[in-house]
């Protein structure tokens, strides 16, 4: 049996072995927010976390006498996005401006533990001129940050808008308006579905490890193309991205037979935006399989 394992940790390390610039000092700064969402539905609807995570309204469902059930409006009020965030500077390492941060909410992981504090974000970040590497938890590499949907509630376009955060190692090389963006990336709070096994019954269930025993990351590449005018305020933002996955279902047959079949699936996405003081047009197209 062998075992690799590599840890990137920030500010604990000896730095002064890495030729940082002794002057400038570590700084943590605090922040977030509580916020109170206050929600009303004119008909049922297939929702997580008691109704605050929209994804769509409830189908008809008639009763014997032909009435819709899911026909009957419904209201609530979470404070489950309140937010707690701290963001970290240090030295810099190897000619690099280096960060952190770390970002938390009461959202919770299932519904079954809704309103209990989960991890959002927790990266690290060095910045060269041209150049940034980040290892750590932050957004899936099909959110774009810059071009995403605008909606009033706090689903933000899901579930046609790919939105997860993962673990990962990710590069941005830029070069003039050009941007290449290379990432690997594992699972957490977001997985795949498969089968399990609960109490030696199997059933259908998220896990990572599915994608932990492929041994092999969930890689996808990107380019972006963006300019930015600060004096009238317009901006164009392009780009597109190609990723490929690989899952292995099963380790064991149920038969009780070692396997080690794969499942392959590609991902694609495009991206527009385009803003002027007066207006911001955003479109995005995605593909995915399995």
């Amino acid at each position: 049996m062998k075992f690799i394992g590599i840890s990137f940790l920030l500010f604990i390390l000896p730095l002064t072995l890495l030729g940082q610039d002794e002057e400038k000092k570590f700084g943590v700064k605090f922040s977030g927010f509580i916020k109170n969402d206050m929600f009303f539905d004119s008909r049922q609807t297939v929702t997580a976390r008691d109704g605050h995570f929209l994804l769509w309204p409830a189908a008809e469902k008639l009763d014997p006498d032909g009435n819709d059930i899911n026909d009957k409006s419904a209201f609530n009020m979470l404070t489950i996005q309140t937010r707690l965030r701290a963001k970290i500077t240090g030295p810099d390492v190897l000619g690099a401006k280096t960060s952190g941060m770390v970002e938390g909410a009461f959202f919770a992981m299932s519904n079954a533990t809704v309103n209990s504090f989960r991890l959002r974000h927790a990266f690290v970040k060095l910045n060269w001129t041209n150049t940034e590497l980040l290892f750590g938890q932050t957004w899936h590499p099909m959110f774009i940050t810059g071009c995403f949907p605008g909606t009033v509630s706090f689903n933000t376009g899901v579930p046609f808008q790919p939105f997860s955060r993962n673990p990962q190692i990710r590069l941005t090389q830029s070069a003039g308006d050009l941007k290449f963006v290379l990432a690997v990336q594992s699972q957490l709070d977001f997985a795949n579905r498969g089968p399990v096994k609960v109490d030696g019954e199997i059933k259908n269930l998220p896990s990572s490890s599915f994608l932990r025993n492929s041994a092999t990351p969930d890689m996808h590449v990107q380019i972006h193309y963006g300019r930015k005018n600060a004096e009238s305020g317009n901006e164009f933002l392009s780009g597109a991205g190609v990723g490929y996955k690989s899952i292995v279902p099963q380790i064991e047959t149920t038969q009780g037979y070692q396997t080690d079949e794969t499942v392959a699936g590609l991902s694609a996405m495009g991206f527009l935006k385009v803003k002027i003081p007066a207006l911001t047009f955003k479109v995005e197209g995605a593909y995915g399989e399995n």
